[in-house]
Order: structure tokens, then sequence, then C-alpha cells
């Protein structure tokens, strides 16, 4: 294990070049965090932190360095330790399952906790998916608030993912609803990477003066960025491929007429990265040392692959292929080690998934150029 990784919502050093590079983000955070020794992250040994876990989703840590994490079908939210702990905080309310992909998923944690105490979640409700917000303190959820709603919900493609950017909005991925339709129709908030501000009002540099950041994505789940500020997102294809963007303001990734590099792409942003969907259905994505980890619950496997200076994604890795089922989540911790949650079956048996522990050890020159 390493020292904190760089986290770049909390990092002044590399933003000037995410400018130019992506056009994603113009003013850090206050905090900051300190930089990782250099180093290549290479995933070892697995331990179970938690097993009899029911659909874990979201994952975030706390400043003590706790886990947190959600359960999609039961709505919990739990607190974690490393040495295994697990304390129930509540129930994120209003929260309801469609039957498949939709219920309590993304989870984030405020920049500015330690002095707000916000977690943000970003879940299915009666009128739709929703992006709320409570407050924790003393180990107990309070004050539900609707950040931001008006994001149709389906059995499936409902997104989920919640990250905070190095420009301190908070960027979700929402799928389409199951109505391909939507994804390139800009005033819809289906299909697409959203951009807002942490009280859910809409930043005035956001491309279509709406919430939406990025467009023609089918169902995006992964979202993490680099140390140049860049935005990567993993991508639920149909049946021909699965896909890694670099996400651009205002981009259009192709959906329903494009899928990966397949179809009518003229026009679209190509992907960085494409797997068959046999090996690949990604979830959920984590970027150290400008190394992407990317989570696959079809292919049942963690993929990590290297950033290199012309923001591609070369020299793929794959880890624990078929060995612990269908991995969900994976998420660096402040030691700078994964907690990785699994999904260990497409009918979703109650009680049956686990948040695991891998030990990532550094070693060689930093990826970082």
């Amino acid at each position: 294990m390493s020292p904190t990784r760089l986290h770049p919502s909390r990092t002044l050093g590399f933003l000037a070049a995410a400018a130019s590079a992506a056009a994603l983000c113009t003013a850090p955070t206050a905090d900051a965090a300190p930089v990782p020794p250099p180093g290549t992250p290479t995933p070892g040994a697995v331990t179970t932190l938690v097993s009899g876990a029911d659909v874990p989703w979201g994952l975030a840590f706390l400043p003590d360095g706790s886990g947190i994490y959600t359960e999609r079908n039961t709505f919990n939210v739990y607190r974690l330790t490393k040495s295994g702990q697990r304390t129930l905080l509540g129930k994120v309310p209003f929260s309801q399952t469609t039957g498949l992909e939709g219920g309590l998923m993304g989870l984030e944690v405020s920049p500015t906790f330690a002095t707000d105490h916000y977690l943000y979640f970003l879940h299915t409700s009666t009128d739709g998916n929703r992006i709320a917000r409570m407050t924790l303190e003393n180990n107990t959820l309070s004050g539900y608030t609707v950040v931001l709603r008006g994001m149709a919900k389906n059995r499936a493609h409902n997104g989920g993912r919640l990250r905070f950017g190095p420009d301190g909005k908070l960027y979700a991925t929402m799928g389409d609803a199951q109505n391909g339709s939507l994804a390139q129709n800009r005033t819809s908030l289906n299909g697409k990477i959203l951009r807002i501000n942490p009280d859910g009002s809409i930043p005035s540099d956001n491309p279509f003066g709406n919430a939406v950041w990025s467009l023609g994505h089918r169902n995006p789940q992964g979202l993490d960025f680099d140390s140049q500020g860049r935005l990567w997102a993993a991508e639920f294809g149909n049946n021909v491929m699965d896909e890694v963007n670099l996400v651009q303001k205002g981009g259009n990734y192709g959906w329903p007429s494009c899928e990966g590099t397949n179809g009518s792409c003229s026009g679209s942003i190509p992907p960085k990265k494409t797997w068959p969907v046999s090996s690949g259905s990604p979830s959920g994505v984590t970027v150290i040392n400008d190394h992407v980890f990317v989570a696959t619950t079809r292919g049942q496997r963690l993929y990590r692959l290297r950033i290199d200076a012309g923001a591609n994604l070369v020299d793929e890795r794959t880890y624990y292929a078929g060995t612990y089922g269908r991995l969900r989540t994976p998420e660096v911790d402040p030691d700078g080690d994964i907690w990785l949650t699994t999904t260990a079956d497409r009918d979703n048996t109650p009680n049956n998934d686990r948040v695991l522990l891998v030990d990532v050890q550094y070693a060689g020159p930093s990826a970082r150029r």
C-alpha cells in the first residue's frame, strides 16, 4: 500500500493542463491532499471486509478513512472500517427498486464534509431518478433534500455514479432509461453525463444551459478524474461492445446510432477503449497514478489501463477473472489500497455479496508524465 493517492478534487498542481486537454475543470477546491509517491499500482492479495451484503453499489471514504457504502435493493447506508466493523447509518428515504438495475446507487462525500457533513446519493424514486443530499452526524443520516430530479427511470439503464470534480462540481452518470432517443435529446437528462453545483443549481459554463455535460450515452456507470483533471467514464454497450470514454464538455458519444466503434459513428467522439460485452459490462472506475481501474460485472474481472502522454489507454492488465463473481465498484482508500464490491449473480440473490480489500503494491516509475 502507499500513502493517499492524488485526488484531483483536492489538489492544485495539475489543473492548467486540464483546460486544454479536455475543457473540464477550471477551479480546484480549497483542500489539498498529499501527492502519492511514484509507482505503478499493482493489485495483490484480496481479503474480505464484509460478506452478506446486498448489492453494495456506491462506495466512498470519509475524512477519517472509514468507508461508506450503499445497498441498491435495501436502501441501507453503512459505515465500514478497514478492520471490518460495520455500522448501519440509516436508509435513503423515497427510494424504490425497479426489479433489475434501479434503487439506491451512487454515493459521494462532500469535498467540504468536515464543515457541512453532507453525503450525496443517486437513487430511484417514485417520480424517476434523483440526486439527493443528507447529513451524517453521530453515525446517523438525516435531513433528506432533493438536489436534482427530472431523470426518467426504467427497469434498467439508470446509470447511477456520482463524482465530485476538481472544479468542485458534482458529476453524475445517467442512463437512457431504455429509450435510446433520449440520449441525443439535449433537453433530456437521460443518456447523459450531468454536471451541477453542490446545491443542485446549474453551472453557468455548462454547454446547453441545463445539467447536461455530455450526451449520446447508453448506460454509463464508471466515473473518475485523472491527475490532469480529465474525466473518464465507463459505459455498458448493447450487445457488441462496451467502452471507456474521455469525456469532453458538450461531447457526443454516439448512442443510439453508434455503439463503441460499431454503427453510424460519424460526428461522435470515439471511445478510448472497447471490449466485447462478454468480457466487459463495466460498472465502476477508479484512477490511481493515472492508471484507470475498471470493474466489470459480466466480465467478472478488474482491468487496469495506463493513460499515456497522448491520453490513450495502453498496457492493459487483467486481475481476478472469474474469481469473485461480478465486480461492481472499485475505490482507492486513503492508504492507496482498493476496496472492491461484488454483485455475485445476475439474479441479485439477497445477502450474497461482499466488500473486498485489495492490497495494492507500488513500484517503478510513475505513470504521470
